[in-house]
């Protein structure tokens, strides 16, 4: 899913929410966004290259073709980043609004690879990932 889509789609969730949370809604757009820094952290490991270009062009045709890549670690689109996300969001306040966003854009991922028949395409879990490439 494209960049713009998560900025507007956070930015329009950070709007609704700003007449009750106020300048905290700057954080939903944050997690709803940020949370995409893995595909560049998998770029620079993959690839050996730190062209965000690169990176960019290489994860927006991924999944283009019937024979896509599946099963690819995105870390922080794992149920664990979620889970420590969560923990840390019942004392602090910025982190339960990072986790805002970073929910719609995960909701959002998996709307667009059910479209398109590509759940498959990464990996949900960080263990079950670890566990598939026997390094647990």
């Amino acid at each position: 899913m494209l960049v713009t889509t998560h900025i507007i789609a956070s930015g329009i969730v950070a709007l609704v929410l700003y007449p009750f949370i106020g300048i905290m809604s700057l954080w939903v757009i944050i997690g709803g966004v940020l949370i995409d820094s893995d595909h560049y952290l998998f770029s620079i490991m993959r690839f050996k290259s730190f062209s965000l270009k690169k990176s960019y062009w290489w994860h927006r045709n991924h999944g283009m073709t019937p024979d896509y890549e599946r099963d690819i670690l995105h870390i922080a689109h794992t149920v664990e980043i979620f889970v420590v996300t969560a923990i840390v969001g019942l004392i602090w306040e910025t982190a339960f609004w990072v986790l805002q966003g970073m929910i719609l854009h995960i909701l959002m991922d998996f709307i667009n690879l059910f479209k398109r028949n590509h759940v498959d395409a990464r990996a949900i879990s960080l263990v079950g990932w670890l566990k598939r490439r026997n390094l647990l």
